[in-house]
């Protein structure tokens, strides 16, 4: 199945749409965005530009006012009939209190985008402290991961919201009241309801909504007695039932449930869900509850690998390439150096 923007071909044949995805990256945000959201949550300046996109935003608008002295100039729309701007580069750029400060409109501007990144991205850390501090006296023990993600998601809301109340008001504000006021209402909807949706959103529940799909699946093949879930179908049961299902499996035989196992780990690489090397860890509750040791799932992998060599060999490829390139840029860098 070709998903969202997944890389594509058409075939020659039947003229339809299929994948041409190779794998280049593990966490692909065009097969599953939340999947590379917690992947590169803690990468090294990721919060730099969670927080300082707040201070981009705000720091594109406010330098309107900051040049004019006053808000007429954006939202009457002059800005967009100023002739010779690129000329008027180097006039004054700030005009406060009815005052000219003299520096450059090319410099002014970018004075004001590190201001309010700094000031954004020093905000978003100190909230993050805070809301470990917070929590913590309410007794409910929060990670730095998901502290990261609670502040993370207000700032992308309060950027979103930002965006809206002045993106394109020149235009917008020439609408009549009820049209006006349905699309502002709108845009506080939209952003209220993925507030909701996303806060509380832990790294924990979305590996298992994730896997769940993978263990339906193989929970189908197995003699359940389909009494117990009184009229349900499989389908029907949330992530959180389908792991508590798992746990009768314990008086299923080993067999059954290292082929149980073994069908969810080979889905998920199916999938691109995990790689191989971080499988071992994916799935280390899933062990506990069928009661498997981190052998077994060794053994899995090679099995895995002796009858579907072309899951992990695309994996591996995909690994190589990547690694292939970068040795690539980093040498031709290193020739630009020496020959300079």
């Amino acid at each position: 199945m070709v998903t969202q923007s997944m890389c594509r071909t058409t075939d020659g044949k039947t003229q339809r749409e299929q994948s041409a995805c190779v794998g280049c990256k593990a966490a692909c945000i065009d097969i599953d965005a939340e999947k590379t959201y917690w992947a590169e949550l803690n990468k090294p300046g990721r919060r730099l530009i969670q927080y300082g996109y707040l201070g981009m935003v705000i720091a594109f608008y406010l330098y309107y006012f900051l040049y004019a002295g006053n808000w007429d100039y954006y939202f009457t729309g002059a800005w967009t009939h100023e002739r010779d701007q690129v000329a008027n580069a180097f006039d004054t750029g700030f005009y406060l209190y009815d005052r000219a400060i003299p520096i450059p409109k090319a410099f002014a501007v970018f004075i004001t985008f590190a201001v309010l990144i700094s000031i954004t991205f020093t905000l978003g850390l100190i909230l993050e402290k805070l809301c470990r501090r917070v929590v913590v006296r309410k007794g409910r023990p929060l990670s730095k991961e998901q502290a990261q993600h609670i502040i993370f998601t207000l700032f992308t809301v309060t950027s979103f919201w930002t965006f809206f109340s002045y993106g394109a008001r020149p235009s917008l504000n020439r609408l009549p009241e009820y049209p006006l006021f349905a699309f502002n209402a709108l845009i506080v909807l939209v952003g209220s309801l993925w507030l909701y949706r996303t806060l509380r959103r832990t790294r924990t529940q979305y590996e298992r909504e994730n896997m769940a799909t993978s263990l339906r699946k193989q929970l189908q093949k197995l003699p359940i007695d389909l009494s117990l879930l009184e009229g349900r179908s499989l389908n029907d049961l949330t992530p959180d039932e389908i792991y508590t299902l798992v746990k009768v499996l314990q008086g299923v035989s080993q067999q059954m449930r290292l082929q149980t196992y073994t069908g969810v780990v080979l889905d998920l690489l199916r999938q691109q869900a995990i790689s191989a090397s971080g499988s071992f860890e994916f799935c280390r509750q899933l062990r506990q509850d069928l009661q498997l040791t981190d052998a077994e799932h060794f053994s899995t992998i090679e099995t895995i690998a002796a009858n579907n060599p072309e899951i992990l060999a695309l994996q591996s490829s995909a690994e190589e390439s990547h690694v292939a390139k970068t040795v690539a840029k980093t040498i031709a860098k290193r020739s630009k150096k020496a020959n300079a």
